[in-house]
């Protein structure tokens, strides 16, 4: 799977790391980074832990992969030519529990940073079409918040959707930059406004909001 690969290769996690901190061996994730076989969820949601990265967004992309792996498979008849499955992913069970336990973790600790409380007066900016997410403007030093998210580095891509997508866009919008409605959802306006900003900052431009992306968006200008 294309973001999956994307994913690994902009965390810097090798094949031989994923091994050593998910469940799954290395042949496993091989197979499963060059499209040979369909990673179970499991997998996916380890990467994705251990990258940083939005869960559902990720698994919403495997389920569609899997959707159209499934019509391969009749339309090739009975399998014939269709990509792999994996029948045993080889799962370590004490490894199985670790990596869900920081699942786990990670997900109530992204509930505390999204509800922990703003210091100070908060500027709320009107957004058209924005459905439930705002832009409510703190800062805290030198750093601007807008209400959604608390992250700096948490990496947040094309079809991410969710809170840390709908702080990209109101910081974008202080930046003066058009990622379209804040609705949470990492789409191509956003991606197009962000490379724009790493050009302009003069990071790498992958259109990826990783921890020097972050930097620019919170940097009170």
């Amino acid at each position: 799977m294309v973001e999956l690969r994307r994913l690994k290769d902009h965390s810097g996690l090798s094949l031989k790391s994923l091994q050593a901190k998910t469940p799954f061996s290395r042949s496993s994730w091989e197979r499963y980074l060059n499209g040979k076989v369909l990673p179970p969820q499991a997998a996916v949601s380890a990467l994705a832990v251990r990258a940083g990265a939005d869960v559902a967004s990720l698994l919403a992309l495997r389920d569609a992969a899997e959707r159209t792996w499934t019509a391969a498979e009749v339309t090739a008849g009975n399998g014939a030519g269709a990509p792999e499955r994996d029948p045993d992913p080889k799962i370590r069970v004490a490894a199985l529990s670790v990596a869900a336990g920081a699942l786990l973790l990670s997900a109530v600790g992204s509930v505390l940073l999204i509800t922990a409380p703003w210091q100070g007066p908060p500027r709320t900016a009107n957004v058209a079409g924005a459905g439930r997410y705002t832009c409510t403007y703190t800062r805290r030093g030198d750093q601007l918040f807008a209400g959604n998210s608390t992250t700096t580095s948490r990496l947040v891509m094309r079809n991410t959707t969710g809170p840390d997508a709908a702080e990209v866009q109101c910081l974008l919008l202080r930046h003066r930059l058009s990622p379209g409605d804040v609705d949470g959802y990492f789409g191509e306006h956003t991606e197009t406004e962000v490379r724009r900003l790493q050009r302009l900052g003069h990071v790498q431009v992958d259109g990826v909001v990783g921890e020097q992306t972050w930097a620019l968006l919170r940097h009170v200008g």
